[in-house]
């Protein structure tokens, strides 16, 4: 998403420097522009790539689609109905759509996309860190390097458009 700024960078810059290029993913794609970008890059990883955590249980709750919002709205209200979740949705548009309806439902939720400025997305944020909002509706993009300690749940309210970013 942000290759036209990089590029607009890099026509400015002198042709001789130092890059470094720092990503919370690293795809494919991310590699094949590191690769065509940088000279002689060395990788390093502090994880291992798409590394899920053994302290992750996974769930999956097949429903069709109309039941969808009838099940999560069960899921925020009744297990740990207290606890703070971040939500992954696959469009913009469905981030505020579903925060809206989250918070018809009495469920306190606030939306983070890219739609959003800065300042927007900041308060999302620390409403959500704060408690002040108890579900973060975001994209799978707006949420990439959150840093949220000890995320008691996440749900991945639509499939991710691909295995890496699940």
């Amino acid at each position: 998403g942000f290759i036209h700024d990089i590029k607009k960078v890099l026509a400015i810059v002198p042709a001789s420097k130092q890059s470094l290029l720092f990503s919370a993913t690293f795809s494919d794609e991310i590699k094949t522009l590191a690769d065509r970008l940088l000279k002689s890059p060395v990788h390093i990883e502090v994880a291992r790539r798409n590394a899920v955590s053994e302290t992750i249980t996974h769930r999956v709750y097949p429903v069709a689609a109309d039941l969808k919002r009838s099940l999560l709205v069960h899921l925020l209200t009744h297990d740990d109905a207290n606890q703070q979740v971040l939500v992954f949705v696959g469009t913009k548009f469905g981030t505020s759509r579903l925060a809206v309806y989250l918070e018809r439902q009495g469920i306190a939720a606030d939306a983070i996309h890219g739609d959003k400025n800065q300042q927007q997305r900041t308060e999302a944020l620390e409403g959500f860190k704060s408690g002040k909002v108890r579900v973060l509706v975001a994209t799978d993009v707006a949420a990439r390097g959150l840093d949220i300690d000890d995320l008691p749940h996440g749900i991945n309210y639509e499939r991710p458009h691909t295995a890496e970013d699940y």
